[in-house]
């Protein structure tokens, strides 16, 4: 299944935020507009801009912006601004400075005539307490994984031994004018997913773990149902922005899902736990006839388990921001602290899971622990050689 319309391309998502009254975290006054209303050199083409800091919305000089394929590169002011003489057509744009995170724009396009304005965002490398809560709003589009309809959970096409781990996953624009679907290889549609769900500065594990969760997650939605949404009804998956950390999570990880017996599962996760455990998933928290809600369905993989990495949410259900079932991202994010792999973490979270998948020559392995493992090795691994024999190896 190919594109059969035009896909959209999210070039100032961010400054929408800060115009709705974001900005006022760190006291810079914006009009509405400010972030594109860059001066618009008066002949050729390209892209014009400025890099800021997300955490505190101030311009970010010494930045290095480089186009693909281009190769062309310019340096920010000490008002952040850039500017790329290129020819139409279409490009990624990188940005990248000491202190930060790298990030990506995929997909600007050069007009024929004027240059496009574009606003590159830095998030800190090693943000501070009060720089997180700032970011949070910013960066964060996604706080749970939506619990589906009950039916769902146990669809034979979640089954791997039958179905195969998909190497596309087709995103259904619904509410575009005409709706359009796109088949998107599934690595990249991990990479479009993860930015919106943790910080890009949070631990190499965590966001590994969170990988595998958002892999796991958007294969069985699409086994189960044929297509995923882009938005909160599935996952919130925005093509044009990467970040570097969170891309390589997903390269660590590639392939890599839950299975409990053999099936794809639901891998659920929310924002905050109360600090002390998560909830058995007929305990969640649906918000539905008020607080706690009428719960869900049981499942054998989400039960409640310890989680005392974080502070409770101030301000949520029972001290829970989402509903509770699954992997708790501010608990990982600190196990990830502590040195925790992304596996102790997912085990920690999910119950009787195996990590399937990953290339290893002819293979497709299920590993409870650390390493890699051939066709023919037992112990506490389970090997499926079915899937990659069959559908072949991402």
């Amino acid at each position: 299944m190919t594109r059969t319309s035009r896909r959209p391309i999210s070039v100032t998502r961010r400054a929408l935020l800060r115009t709705a009254g974001l900005a006022s975290v760190s006291g810079l006054v914006m009009l509405p507009g400010a972030a594109t209303n860059y001066p618009n050199p008066s002949a050729g083409t390209g892209i014009v801009g400025r890099v800021i800091d997300l955490a505190t919305i101030q311009p970010v000089a010494g930045a290095l912006v480089q186009v693909d394929p281009a190769g062309v590169t310019s340096t920010s002011d000490q008002a952040g601004s850039f500017r790329l003489s290129l020819p139409p057509g279409t490009y990624t744009v990188r940005v990248s400075r000491d202190g930060y995170v790298g990030a990506s724009r995929l997909g600007q396009v050069v007009p024929a005539t004027g240059f496009l304005p574009l606003e590159l965002d830095l998030v800190p490398a090693r943000p501070t307490a009060t720089e997180q809560a700032a970011l949070y709003p910013r960066l964060i589009k996604q706080h749970q994984a939506p619990l589906p309809a009950p039916q769902s959970l146990t669809s034979p096409a979640l089954r791997l031994a039958s179905s195969g781990l998909p190497q596309y996953i087709v995103v259904y624009y619904d509410q575009a004018n005409p709706p359009y679907q796109v088949s998107v290889p599934l690595e990249d549609y991990v990479k479009g997913v993860l930015p919106n769900e943790v910080f890009p500065s949070w631990p190499a594990s965590t966001l590994q773990a969170q990988a595998v969760a958002s892999r796991t997650y958007g294969v069985a939605s699409f086994l189960a149902n044929g297509y995923v949404y882009p938005d909160t009804r599935s996952q919130v998956y925005d093509p044009s922005n990467r970040s570097a950390t969170t891309d390589a999570a997903v390269d660590a990880t590639a392939g890599q899902v839950m299975t409990a017996n053999g099936s794809v599962i639901y891998a659920f996760f929310f924002a905050q736990c109360n600090g002390v455990t998560t909830r058995n998933s007929e305990n969640a928290i649906t918000l539905i006839g008020g607080c706690p809600g009428q719960g869900f369905s049981y499942t054998s993989y989400c039960r409640a388990r310890p989680c005392a990495r974080n502070q409770p949410y101030p301000s949520g259900c029972l001290e829970y921001h989402g509903h509770g079932v699954g992997l708790c991202q501010w608990g990982a994010y600190g196990q990830g602290n502590v040195g925790a792999s992304y596996r102790d973490i997912l085990n920690s979270y999910y119950t009787g899971i195996s990590i399937t998948g990953g290339c290893a020559g002819s293979t497709l392995a299920s590993a409870t622990n650390e390493g890699s493992v051939a066709s023919n090795q037992t112990g506490s691994f389970h090997v499926y050689l079915p899937i990659v024999a069959n559908k072949g190896c991402l």
